[in-house]
């Protein structure tokens, strides 16, 4: 029997959940030589990894081969410790929970300018759209509509909400991440129609989701749709992204330097376009995003701040 083309779907330390078409659900380890290379990040492969396998005559897989990554997407919260958390991607699905708990634009914002980094597509997804009005839900998609993103609002109490986001995903590798409690794991119940993690309740005393992910896993579906689920996380690392780079990320900015006539310059010094333009007329919360990015990447040890969607700081004009 030959080399067949898998799908890594879940890690087990040294062992390897692949999927095919073909064969399904399989265990694998690695060759020797793959297991002895340091590739310089915390694992050599990680879930979305297209490799070759071949079965022992002891009926186990061994992955002897990684296929060439298209994209990945990396989080670094210290300066020597760079993260990748799953690779080949169509899209970032980015669930933000409009209450209980909420989820903070400064959270929404980072996990963008990962996306731009890494060219990634975003699709944000506003989830519990039943504990807020019609006009908080509306306020919050012609947000980050007007920024140039894809938004969209469901239920989880509704099948029929979730509807519009089946047909967003389908046929597509898709990393959905969101602070605990958001409701990923309902989510991938509900596309999955059977329970394939278990859920929690948010904590009754301080809003916050309870972890129930502990690692990153794919669930195959129908039509070549794959989802890759993530471990809730507090706030994503950006220490692997430049200065330029995250200025840049942001598209009220991006827009401002494509009219810059300074070539090979992006300084950022205190005439620079940009940066007038942050001071002068940027959206406070957007503004407020941007300075707790850099100040991580000055003070990577800082305690991060908190934002709220206070109606004082994001009410549009």
């Amino acid at each position: 029997m030959g080399k067949e083309l898998f799908t890594i779907a879940r890690i087990f330390g040294a062992y390897y959940e692949i999927y095919s078409e073909g064969t399904s659900y399989a265990r694998a380890v690695l060759k020797g030589k793959l297991r002895l290379k340091d590739s310089g990040e915390r694992h050599p492969f990680v879930v979305g990894d297209m490799v070759l396998a071949e079965k022992t005559s002891g009926e186990e897989w061994i992955i002897s081969e990684r296929m060439e990554r298209k994209n990945y997407l990396t989080r670094k919260s210290d300066r020597g410790d760079s993260h990748v958390l799953c690779a080949n991607l169509d899209q970032l699905a980015i669930l933000a929970s409009c209450k209980d708990p909420e989820t903070k634009p400064g959270f929404i914002d980072r996990l963008l300018a990962a996306a731009y980094h890494t060219q990634i597509p975003p699709l944000i997804i506003f989830t519990k759209k039943d504990l807020i009005s019609e006009e908080e839900i509306e306020e919050r998609e012609v947000y980050y509509r007007e920024l140039g993103y894809e938004v969209m609002t469901v239920s989880l109490l509704s099948e029929e909400s979730i509807l519009p986001l089946w047909e967003r995903i389908r046929g597509k590798r898709t990393f959905l991440c969101g602070n605990s409690g958001v409701g990923k794991s309902t989510l991938m119940n509900h596309l999955h129609k059977k329970t394939v993690q278990r859920t929690n309740l948010v904590s009754g005393s301080t809003k916050k989701g309870k972890h129930t992910t502990t690692n990153s896993f794919a669930l195959f579906l129908e039509g070549n749709t794959v989802l890759i689920d993530s471990p809730g996380v507090k706030e994503w690392g950006i220490l692997h992204m430049t200065p330029v780079e995250l200025w840049e990320s942001f598209p009220e900015l991006r827009k401002i330097k494509e009219t810059c006539k300074e070539t090979y310059c992006c300084e950022l010094g205190s005439v620079c376009s940009m940066r007038k333009y942050l001071n002068d007329s940027m959206d406070e919360t957007r503004k407020k995003s941007l300075e707790s990015m850099i100040e991580s990447l000055e003070n990577p040890h800082r305690v991060t701040r908190r934002d709220h969607w206070a109606k004082s700081v994001t009410k549009r004009h």
